[in-house]
């Protein structure tokens, strides 16, 4: 479960629900979806915002395998991860306690920045479905909550209890 900011054309982004149905779309079957490979563009845009992006991720940052359909940077003790896959440009950061209090939300709103400032999409998060730079407090305090919630779920349940040592040891 992550917090996502999409990164939309500003045409969209203004739109009353910019995210739509966001479950629209999607097959039972995950593998009858087709992947679309990254255009010259959309690829030429990446590298131009790699760079940027190392520079803002912390210490423990690095590229997931680069494939035609997608490019991807993560942040490991974190989680915050930077998608770019055709039509479909992201950034997310699991509902960690822990990164309630690292300042990774801050991160998050420098990434969101810089690829906003180099692309001219504008990052809308999924909590209040507008613009995440102009909502950063109450994304804050919600996200709080959900990963106060989490947490104790994790703590209820033993599974998923069991499986988050594995990711707290990185």
């Amino acid at each position: 479960m992550s917090f996502i900011v999409h990164f939309l054309p500003a045409d969209l982004a203004a739109a009353p629900k910019p995210l739509g149905d966001l479950d629209a779309g999607r097959t039972a079957d995950p593998s009858d979806d087709e992947a679309v490979e990254l255009s010259a563009d959309e690829i030429a845009t990446w590298d131009g915002l790699h760079g940027r992006l190392v520079e803002l991720l912390p210490a423990g940052s690095h590229d997931v395998t680069a494939t035609a359909f997608s490019r991807q940077l993560v942040h490991d003790a974190s989680g915050l991860l930077v998608t770019w896959a055709h039509d479909d440009y992201r950034a997310s950061v699991p509902f960690w306690r822990e990164n309630v209090s690292f300042g990774v939300l801050d991160t998050l709103a420098e990434v969101t920045e810089a690829i906003e400032a180099a692309t001219g999409l504008v990052g809308v998060d999924e909590i209040s479905e507008a613009r995440f730079l102009d909502h950063r407090d109450q994304v804050n305090e919600t996200f709080a909550g959900v990963a106060d919630g989490f947490e104790q779920a994790m703590e209820h349940q033993t599974v998923l209890g069991w499986l988050r040592e594995p990711f707290r040891r990185r």
